[in-house]
Order: C-alpha cells, then sequence, then structure tokens
C-alpha cells in the first residue's frame, strides 16, 4: 500500500496509516509524534494553524490511525517532521511496538555522540545542537544506546544518566530531559529501543545562540 496523494486548492494532502511512536508534554499542551506506515517517514501531528496536540487529545503511543495531513507552509530546520492533520481515523492497535519499529527504523546505535548527524554538542547539564557546529537532518529519531540509563530528578522533573561500567558515563551533571507522558523507569537497559528529539529552537539566558536540546521521548522494551 503506498500513500495517497490528492491536492485539494492547489495545497497537496496525504492520506496515511500512522503508527503514534510518542506522545511528550510541551506546556499545556502535547507533542505527538507518529510513523508514516506507508513511507516509514517520522511525522509530527499539529492541528490547524500549527499548533500543537491538547494534552487531552486521543492519539496515544501504540494506536495506529489513518490520518489525512498536508505539510506546514514552512519548515525550519532541523523540525522538518511537521504536518497539519486534517481529518484522522482511528484503526486499532500495534501490540509489540520494539520488534515492529526494528523492522521498519535505522536506530542510531552507541553513544550520544552518534545521535542526530554527529552534531550534538555534549557538554554543560545537556546535549544540544546550535548553528555554530551544524544542523542535522531531522529533529527526532530512534536509539539504541550501549550504556544504560538511570532516572535522576533535575528541578523536580525526571532526566536520565548515561551509566557505563564506572558510573555516570559524562558526569554527574549531564543528564537527558524525559518529557514523555509514561510514568517514567528507574532504570533503562543498555540496547533498549529509545526514541530521542530535540526541543524547538530557544535562547536560554545564560547563553547568547539558540539552541535545540536533547530529548528523551519514549522508550519501547
Amino acid at each position: 500500500m503506498t500513500a495517497e496523494k490528492y491536492s485539494v486548492g492547489g495545497a497537496y494532502y496525504s492520506m496515511e496509516r500512522v503508527l503514534i511512536v510518542a506522545k511528550t508534554h510541551l506546556g499545556n499542551d502535547a507533542c505527538v509524534g507518529g510513523l508514516a506506515l506507508d513511507t516509514n517517514r517520522n511525522v509530527r501531528l499539529l492541528r490547524p494553524g500549527g499548533l500543537h496536540q491538547p494534552e487531552n487529545t486521543p492519539f496515544e503511543v501504540g494506536q495506529i490511525w489513518e490520518v489525512d495531513f498536508r505539510p506546514v507552509s514552512r519548515v525550519t530546520p532541523p523540525h522538518i517532521e511537521d504536518v497539519i492533520v486534517t481529518e484522522e481515523q482511528y484503526i486499532g492497535q500495534q501490540p509489540n511496538l520494539r520488534d515492529f519499529l526494528l523492522e521498519r527504523v535505522q536506530p542510531w546505535h552507541g553513544g550520544p555522540e552518534k545521535l542526530f548527524d554527529g552534531m550534538l554538542v555534549l557538554e554543560g547539564l545537556s546535549g544540544y545542537i546550535s548553528r555554530r557546529k551544524g544542523i542535522p537532518t531531522c529533529s527526532v529519531g530512534f536509539w539504541l544506546p550501549d550504556s544504560s540509563l538511570i532516572m535522576t530528578l533535575k528541578n523536580n522533573k525526571p532526566s536520565y544518566q548515561i551509566m557505563d561500567g564506572n558510573g555516570s558515563r559524562f558526569g554527574r551533571s549531564f543528564a537527558i530531559k524525559y518529557v514523555g507522558f509514561a510514568p517514567p523507569k528507574y532504570r533503562i537497559p543498555a540496547g533498549s529501543l529509545l526514541r530521542v528529539s530535540l526541543a524547538r529552537w530557544w535562547v536560554q539566558s545564560e547563553v547568547n545562540e539558540e539552541r535545540c536540546y536533547l530529548q528523551l521521548s519514549g522508550w519501547y522494551l
């Protein structure tokens, strides 16, 4: 089955089966990530006007929906996955996400230095990309880490430190922020399939450049 494409008033739409692979907190909204099953490409499901989904969105991880969507009028790399949903219909549930995804995606293997075309800056409290080092070709992807991740709390919010046999791999200050809706797990074993993403561009008060920070969206054990 291939994606059905059609034009209405000069705008091109796609109708595809989409597997929901991530649902993350974004202020009072939810950022919903999907995998378009007819093309195996990542999509971020936005509402008309480019708005994110509400927290009570019916989209849940593991569900398959038939979705009518069109590209946003303008993208800001690396966030090239944004699409506008115009209609959706629930199809069913995919029970074994890990095996199903590994048949369709090409995850990064190894440490965080392998993520996002090797363009992450790994310093300070977290990894990030900046224009001075380069912009990767995407803002979401899948990862098979070679070390375990252990939950820690930063400002009373869960983050994950990368642990090897000698302790914290990048120092105790370095951790990847967890933004998913699913309850956090204390330990994520090495070799687990994870979904990681880059936050939107923003400028922290103590730095003088825009950055996109590394986030952990979820896992499939």
